[in-house]
């Protein structure tokens, strides 16, 4: 009758030990999803790059959560998917000659936590408001919060920008 108690005091010590000292299994575990969760979050940037490029409002469209939040400078947020297609193909209409001419976005800093990731840089680009027109460049800031996906991907959730930046 005293073994039980024992034991069982035994056993919850173990296991709050194994919870408070994870070994060295459980950190190579952490390692091998933050290299997922990178290589899935490097699979988005080449996405986003590629959609950007292409003007296609679809492509910009699928980058975004269903509730994702888009605040672009001088305009009204764009809350959720519907409304930021809806704007990105009113955008392709007003301006048919409108094409992206390089875009560099410029990472500085990336925080992974529980399925969410945190970004934030800098980036480059250059366009044409017109079939032959002049290329303009701009400079700007980024902010991103982008959200694990059930298949392991990633899809921006909410996101912002400024152009015209100054560096320090």
């Amino acid at each position: 009758m005293t073994l039980r108690p024992v034991a069982l005091a035994f056993c919850a010590g173990v296991a709050v030990g194994a919870h408070i000292f994870p070994g060295p299994s459980s950190s190579a575990k952490a390692a091998d999803e933050n290299a997922q969760d990178m290589a899935g979050i490097e699979k988005f940037r080449s996405q986003d790059i590629a959609a950007t490029l292409s003007g296609d409002p679809k492509a910009l469209t699928e980058l975004w959560t269903d509730d994702g939040v888009r605040l672009q400078q001088g305009a009204s947020p764009d809350i959720g998917k519907e409304a930021i297609r809806a704007v990105n193909e009113r955008h392709v209409a007003a301006h048919p000659g409108f094409r992206v001419v390089s875009y560099v976005p410029e990472i500085k800093d990336v925080t992974i936590v529980d399925g969410w990731a945190f970004q934030w840089g800098y980036f480059t680009g250059a366009y044409v408001d017109a079939p032959g027109g002049v290329e303009k460049t701009i400079r700007g800031r980024t902010l991103a919060v982008l959200k694990r996906q059930p298949d392991g991907s990633w899809k921006c959730a909410r996101g912002m920008w400024n152009t015209g930046v100054i560096e320090p």
